[in-house]
């Protein structure tokens, strides 16, 4: 009996790390959604500085795993917000992004980085050979907005960022 309950319990534990593995490799493989249009982003304005723009809400895992995967335009008066669920040092890439970007990173509703003008990644290049962005920060929130968004617009480190109801 005893060793009935030793197989069962290394078989659990087999079962049980396979299902981690599997989730997490999917993670950090960029793995996405196979059905991405089912995805619904909450719309909203937000003031960067002095300036509103409408944003998609990207809240969830599945919705910040898309993101901006295969848009090829992007509205000037329109970007995507990345909520998370905690503050932390994220990295970004631009797996499948098609129009280049500038990044705003906001930490308590202030600007805390600022990267411009990230270019498209070339067509053939391989996931692993991928830049990597990072702030030089913590964040809990991440702005992405057409390049040039941050010139034109003004948009300085320690600038209010509010969503607006």
């Amino acid at each position: 009996m005893k060793k009935f309950w030793i197989q069962f319990v290394v078989l659990l534990v087999i079962i049980l790390g396979s299902l981690y593995l599997v989730y997490h490799i999917e993670i950090l493989s960029g793995y996405v959604p196979q059905n991405t249009s089912q995805i619904k982003y909450a719309q909203r304005n937000i003031t960067v500085g002095a300036t509103t723009i409408k944003v998609e809400i990207a809240d969830s895992a599945d919705k910040r795993r898309v993101g901006l995967s295969g848009k090829a335009e992007m509205p000037a008066d329109q970007g995507m917000l990345f909520v998370f669920p905690e503050e932390k040092q994220y990295q970004f890439w631009m797996k499948g992004v098609l129009l280049p970007l500038d990044f705003i990173f906001i930490k308590d509703g202030r600007v805390v980085d600022l990267l411009k003008n990230i270019p498209i990644p070339n067509q053939d290049q391989k996931d692993s050979d991928l830049p990597i962005y990072e702030p030089i920060t913590v964040v809990d929130m991440l702005l992405e907005v057409n390049s040039g968004f941050i010139t034109q617009n003004n948009i300085k480190v320690a600038d209010v960022v509010s969503l607006i109801e």
